[in-house]
């Protein structure tokens, strides 16, 4: 998150030190959430516009999203170790998880998941975006119940769903 002031007007010359006492009584206080991936751009944009001072970063914000990427990533490595992810399909199941649950990113697209799994958590060997595209809608119902359109198969309803309690169990520490 962060914190940012804007000016109202300008006062004084553009050479005249924007965080003046004077200049800061003409400037509102805004908090903006701003997405990760977006960050970089909006700060550039920032940079450029010299009303504009940036008077903190949620650091704590901050330090909690690499905690809990750190946490994403040692799980899904944990499970991979496990041999619970046996199918590319069933990254699906994970993305499909996140985006049911408050505290966990959720992700617009399957590409938008994939991109997070790659650049943020730094994993390979990832399924192609259609192989998640094409499963996401077969989970129906509550989370850690789900049936699925594509099977009836008792077992594979029961792994699949086994492979989000495990992740979830992994996220809250779990061993």
């Amino acid at each position: 998150m962060l914190n940012l002031r804007f000016v109202r007007s300008h006062e004084g010359s553009p050479d005249a030190d924007h965080t003046s006492r004077k200049t800061r009584e003409t400037m509102k206080e805004i908090v903006l959430r701003i997405e990760d991936d977006a960050v970089e751009d909006f700060m550039a944009l920032v940079r450029l516009c010299p009303s504009v001072e940036v008077v903190t970063v949620d650091e704590a914000a901050v330090m909690c999203q690499g905690q809990l990427a750190a946490r994403i990533r040692e799980a899904i490595l944990q499970l991979r170790a496990e041999r619970l992810l046996r199918r590319k399909f069933d990254y699906a199941w994970l993305k499909v998880a996140m985006d049911s649950t408050d505290d966990l990113p959720s992700f617009e697209s399957a590409q938008r998941y994939l991109d997070y799994m790659r650049d943020e958590l730094m994993l390979d060997d990832l399924p192609c975006e259609s192989s998640i595209s094409k499963m996401m809608d077969m989970a129906r119902g509550q989370l850690f119940y789900w049936t699925f359109s594509d099977t009836s198969d008792a077992q594979e309803t029961t792994r699949r769903n086994n492979i989000v309690k495990r992740f979830f169990c992994l996220m809250r520490g779990g061993r």
